[in-house]
């Protein structure tokens, strides 16, 4: 007589997206017999926008909406499960779903100005050695520099690819003070006055696409995009046009994202993150979880009776 056991799979965020969805397979068995033609073949609608269908052998197939927005709001070493349970003639098991979160690396668009000793520079401008402002240490060398071209307009990566522009004056007169354009993935400082009361710390780091409010944040139409990459020795806190936000943290993830030629380009700057990412050391600040950056969003919504909502009234890219 067979015993029916668990079977698991897992998906992530943006990857192998077909159609605008996730998926992964698999096979649920008997743990002693055969399972053919024992299971109640069905489909089960899942929390996110997809389902599982299961035949009468055992095979399922999962599915889930990627730009849903429990999924688009994870950020890198979140997850999501949903379990399932399934029926065979021998009783039920569970077919459990990982679904990760996955995020590229943080980085400024062409044309962004950065604070340095010598005044507001290009960032493309920028080089391997040159000095930076920086909020905590003052002026740093710059270790690294690194550029790639991304084409935002797939559909299927729309959220995950184009960049966010934070109109002028989105924190307050002055910051930023023209616009500011980054990844969706790229972390801004925000110092609100009651972030030690939600969040333990008065300063506290927010990918900005959790910032988008469809006002004074937004997310830019797709078009080829120029992304760029400012790595230090730490992370480090850099100020462009008034707005404090992140450098390039080498974390797991954050390199994964890149080409093999420059993961080892940067492996010869720093080669113990070959083998322990960790070594790179903490994130300057903490970081918000997709959920918790809501707040943060909240906060920001404007009055709209106040704001020009005219895309083009401070566009300065």
């Amino acid at each position: 007589m067979g015993i029916p056991i668990a079977d698991t799979g897992e998906v992530t965020e943006d990857s192998g997206v077909v159609g605008g969805f996730l998926s992964a397979s698999g096979d649920v068995d008997y743990l002693i017999g055969d399972d053919s033609g024992e299971w109640t073949a069905e489909t089960i609608a899942g929390a996110y926008g997809g389902e599982l269908i299961i035949d009468d052998d055992g095979v399922w197939i999962y599915t889930a909406l990627n730009d849903h927005p429990a999924i688009a709001a994870l950020n890198t070493g979140d997850t999501l499960t949903e379990v399932f349970t399934v029926t065979s003639d021998n009783g039920t098991t569970t077919i459990t779903i990982t679904i990760n979160g996955n995020t590229d690396p943080p980085c400024f668009v062409r044309g962004t100005l950065i604070d340095t000793p010598t005044g507001a520079r290009a960032v493309e401008t920028l080089k391997a050695g040159d000095l930076v402002l920086t909020r905590d240490q003052g002026a740093q060398r710059i270790r690294w520099v690194g550029a790639s071209a991304v084409d935002t307009r797939d559909p299927d990566r729309a959220r995950q690819l184009r960049p966010v522009r934070i109109k002028a004056g989105a924190f307050g007169p002055g910051i930023p003070a023209r616009d500011l354009l980054v990844s969706p993935q790229h972390r801004i400082l925000i110092d609100m006055p009651d972030m030690a009361l939600l969040f333990g710390q008065s300063e506290v780091l927010c990918a900005a696409q959790h910032l988008v409010n469809d006002f004074t944040i937004v997310q830019d139409p797709g078009d080829l995009v120029i992304y760029h990459h400012l790595l230090f020795d730490t992370h480090q806190i850099l100020m462009s046009s008034g707005c404090a936000s992140e450098s390039f943290f080498p974390g797991q993830v954050g390199m994964d994202q890149f080409h093999l030629d420059t993961r080892e380009e940067l492996f010869t700057l720093f080669p113990e993150l070959r083998v322990l990412p960790e070594s790179y050391g903490p994130s300057v600040r903490q970081v918000l979880r997709g959920y918790e950056a809501q707040l943060v969003r909240d906060r920001l919504l404007p009055d709209i009776d106040a704001v020009d909502v005219n895309p083009a009234s401070t566009r300065s890219f």
